[in-house]
């Protein structure tokens, strides 16, 4: 979406935007089934980081427009607001309470006053808006509501509400055995014990990553690097042979790099060092 054109007329064959939210300004619990939703700092106004996230969201769902509503004249009963369209929500005059939606209502950012607004949709459409993963939003806004409490009473509550479902692991021994994460790091020991091919090891680890950031998981600390590095790593490795390039790593140096980054956060682990 580009542009910043904001038209007042309704747009034709947009949907109802009243299936998103309840009688009580909160969105609707109908809607959010199958949905995940986070809460994110905000301003006074709808700022760029909120406009982004609106707009990588509508573009991961397939919306050229997003849907604006304006809940001030009726706030507990979305039926008297009206829904429009716009090209792109850069310098949009957005002011909460306020609405927006991705036509086909796949997501929404709920603006309901200065500090924060909710953001909910599906997996494809928060990948986008929530890029950092739910839990690290979630978390992220936890620490933005300590630090604004005074200016903004609402916020602990509403950090409260939607705390993080996974708390961040520092340490393997402290990782879920049902999570993503920890099909990460058995594959990583199973390849660099020499049990796993390279293809097996790159298809599963993206595999894994992308079914961890979809859940929510985090890392942080040491373990937090080593994932870091093991994604630089298979970043410079093709699986299809066919599509190399120069420079990429062969099986050989998969195996190797990702085995020096293993034994350099066991090494670091138990405070030992090579010479």
């Amino acid at each position: 979406m580009t542009g910043s054109q904001y038209e007042d007329s309704e747009h034709e064959g947009a949907p109802d935007v009243r299936a998103v939210l309840g009688r009580d300004g909160a969105f609707a619990p109908s809607w959010l089934r199958g949905k995940s939703v986070t809460p994110v700092p905000a301003g006074t106004r709808l700022d760029t980081e909120l406009g982004r996230r609106i707009e990588a969201g509508c573009r991961a769902v397939g919306s050229p427009y997003v849907l604006a509503t304006d809940l001030a004249d009726n706030p507990g009963a979305i039926a008297g607001t009206r829904s429009r369209p716009a090209t792109g929500t850069e310098g949009m005059e957005v002011h909460p309470p306020f609405l927006l939606c991705a036509p086909g209502l796949q997501g929404a950012v709920l603006f309901p006053g200065p500090g924060y607004a909710l953001i909910a949709g599906t997996a494809a459409f928060m990948a986008a808006a929530v890029g950092e993963g739910v839990d690290a939003a979630r978390a992220r806004f936890g620490r933005h509501a300590r630090a604004l409490a005074d200016r903004h009473p609402a916020l602990p509550a509403v950090a409260a509400a939607y705390g993080p479902v996974h708390r961040a692991w520092s340490r393997p021994e402290d990782v879920d055995p049902q999570s993503a994460a920890a099909r990460q790091l058995a594959l990583l020991d199973a390849f660099a014990e020499g049990t796993c091919a390279a293809k097996d090891f790159a298809a599963g680890w993206w595999e894994a990553r992308r079914a961890s950031q979809t859940n929510g998981e985090r890392l942080r600390g040491a373990l937090g690097t080593l994932f870091d590095q093991v994604f630089m790593i298979l970043e410079d490795y093709e699986v299809d042979p066919g599509f190399a390039e120069p420079g990429d790593l062969d099986d050989a140096g998969l195996e190797a790099a990702v085995r020096a980054a293993r034994d350099a956060f066991r090494n670091q682990k138990t405070g030992r060092s090579e010479n």
